[in-house]
């Protein structure tokens, strides 16, 4: 493992300036390398980073973009559970703006019909009425399209069932009962040391510490799609929780297996299957142990996550490869390489 991340890391284009593989066996850590330093340039220039270059570690904290929308998905059926409730209610009873045909099992399957982005990123004090006024693009159920939109919703129907900002309430359903200490929205700035960089952005500069995700940057940095930072240890956790079972995951079968399945009438269906939340057997870069029925999720700054319910593996990739420009790297190819390197591990 150790010899796939330095060969990423000292590659011509180097991959990230830092990156963390940390995976489990029958729930016994077999694996933990991390490699290189929170940042390396400060710049698109490639200008050296003036700053502290801690090295990586287990303990590092990344931008999970959107491994984030697990945790949502994970926090709003909890939340839903807590109130007698379940997937299967219209959310126009929550937020009574959207659709009366719309479902929490649309908006967690990306099925709602809610186009993949918001596009208008200006973090104005109007911000979150701009983004509730953005239009569907098609009715529930009809289309799959992986959707930010839709977990931003997602966020906002937590909010409403808890009376809790969406933070308040994934730390109390979530990340608390997973001992998930090390994981959360909008770090404080004494933990900036030890948080990984990732793009520099004109108008922005060198992104650190604050959410990388335009969406959720413009929304104020705690929101549905993505914002989450967290160490490898924590993240593998909610890995070990979903390939388990915990009590917070309260609809645990919903989030470990395709909910496609019913929506028979459902236009651009994927490769792979949808749960509320991850993925299933998404062959692109979960390797080998996709054939295994494997479920996960990638984050648009390098980062991912794969388990097998009921099985014995569970893989956590942590990077920051949109450091310091998301146009150099592609971490498919290497993703799979980790995934298979996993896979071979023996019970």
């Amino acid at each position: 493992m150790r010899k796939l991340l330095t060969a990423a890391l000292t590659a011509p284009t180097p991959a990230f300036s830092g990156a963390v593989v940390i995976a489990a066996v029958n729930g016994e850590v077999a694996i933990r390398e991390c490699v290189g330093t929170i940042a390396r340039w400060s710049d698109d220039l490639g200008t050296d980073w003036p700053g502290q270059t801690a090295s990586i570690s287990t303990d590092t904290r990344f931008d999970l973009a959107s491994l984030t929308k697990i945790a949502t998905a994970a926090t709003l059926l909890a939340a839903l559970a807590e109130h007698g409730l379940n997937s299967r209610i219209r959310v126009a009873e929550l937020l009574p703006e959207l659709s009366s045909e719309m479902t929490a099992h649309h908006l967690l399957s990306h099925t709602a019909g809610w186009p993949a982005e918001w596009l208008d990123h200006d973090p104005g004090n109007d911000a979150w009425a701009r983004f509730r006024s953005l239009p569907a693009l098609n009715p529930p159920g009809e289309v799959y399209r992986y959707s930010c939109v839709s977990y931003v919703w997602a966020g906002l129907a937590i909010e409403s069932l808890t009376g809790e900002r969406l933070d308040v309430a994934m730390t109390r359903l979530l990340l608390a009962p997973l001992g998930m200490t090390q994981t959360g929205f909008n770090p404080a700035p004494h933990l900036l040391a030890t948080t990984a960089a990732t793009e520099f952005q004109p108008g922005r500069g060198l992104v650190h510490g604050v959410v990388h995700d335009e969406t959720a940057w413009a929304l104020g940095g705690i929101a549905g799609n993505a914002g989450l930072f967290g160490a490898a240890t924590d993240v593998l956790l909610l890995a070990e929780a979903l390939r388990t079972g915990h009590p917070s995951l309260v609809s645990r079968d919903e989030m470990t297996t395709d909910q496609l399945r019913f929506y028979p009438g459902l236009r651009n269906r994927p490769a792979y299957g949808q749960a509320l939340g991850p993925r299933v057997a998404d062959r692109q870069w979960m390797g080998a142990l996709a054939d295994t029925g494997a479920i996960g999720h990638t984050g648009f700054t390098g980062t991912s996550l794969v388990t097998q319910p009921g099985g014995i593996h569970s893989v956590v990739f942590l990077s920051n490869r949109v450091h310091v420009s998301r146009h150099t790297t592609d971490l498919s190819i290497l993703r799979g390489h980790v995934a298979d390197t996993v896979a071979k591990l023996k019970g």
